[in-house]
């Protein structure tokens, strides 16, 4: 026994002293255009952002396009074009009309330099939030005693809808990687089949801000509380998958996936291109959380 204990130390010691940092030499990849182009249909500014992609090492804010021609064109010829207003960002302000209504189709259209750059999607539906709760919670294991919310929607018959749940904590938006709050249908992805229902619970609940540890923190009386549905394309949600399993990636220690681009809708003839383009319909609902 003692022999086996000596050698477990002589072991643990000989594999911590083998660990050294190693630096990945990588080849330098062609400079992409990077597209942000998650608009709505709510009357209200609407704003798409394009930068350059960068080295995987490089943590510098990415450089900036500002010499693009940007502009929308809705199915029924109406078009919309975004002024560059600094910083990469192109704006389009709504004076009396918004971007349209369910079902409208959308091309993005961006020149930049010598080449064209096209992308193409639709105006989904979106269900209208009933209502926010909020409980207080006690004696829960890995809780905080305190008031906690979660909204109730119930998804439309028909398999197929996918929504984006942002929520806002007195007009800050909740937007660590672990808060994107992705919907397939009522649940989390197609092969589960939740169809027509509520929103199954981790999905209502995740509305709740997370702590340093990524566990749930209760709201305070007095905030304010916010949650939008945002209607959005089925490869829009394969993109914000893909997207946040990669950010979390460094997370998962040996069994990391490997590292890869998400998948653009954005198109060109002559380069590759990374982002997506997405329209949104949007339901809302707020309130103000008492004792």
């Amino acid at each position: 026994m003692i022999k086996n204990l000596a050698f477990l130390g002589l072991f643990v010691i000989f594999f911590f002293s083998c660990e050294d940092v190693i630096d990945v030499p990588l080849a330098e990849a062609e400079t992409r255009l990077v597209v942000d182009a998650w608009i709505n249909n709510l009357q209200q500014e609407q704003s798409i952002f394009l930068s350059l992609s960068q080295p995987y090492f490089d943590n510098s804010p990415p450089p900036i396009v500002a010499n693009a021609l940007v502009k929308v064109q809705r199915d029924d010829g109406m078009i919309f074009d975004f002024t560059h207003i600094g910083g990469g960002e192109y704006v389009w302000t709504p004076l009396d009309m918004n971007f349209g209504e369910i079902g409208d189709q959308f091309t993005l259209n961006i020149s930049y330099l010598e080449d064209t750059y096209t992308a193409v999607t639709e105006l989904f539906r979106v269900p209208e939030i009933d209502s926010l709760g909020i409980e207080f919670r006690e004696n829960e294991i890995f809780l905080d005693d305190g008031l906690y919310g979660q909204f109730y929607a119930r998804d439309f018959q028909g398999l197929g809808d996918t929504y984006w749940i942002k929520t806002f904590r007195n007009g800050e938006f909740l937007d660590k990687t672990q808060e994107l709050n992705i919907a397939y249908d009522a649940g989390f992805d197609a092969g589960t089949g939740i169809d027509g229902l509520v929103f199954i619970p981790p999905i209502r609940e995740l509305v709740n801000p997370l702590d340093e540890d990524l566990l749930p923190t209760p709201y305070l009386a007095g905030d304010e509380i916010k949650v939008e549905i945002h209607s959005i394309s089925n490869a829009a949600f394969n993109f914000l998958e893909i997207a946040r399993d990669q950010i979390n990636n460094g997370d998962n220690g040996i069994f990391s996936i490997p590292l890869a681009n998400t998948q653009s809708n954005v198109q060109s003839d002559t380069k590759t291109v990374l982002g997506f383009f997405n329209v949104a319909a949007v339901s809302a609902k707020s309130r103000i959380i008492e004792d």
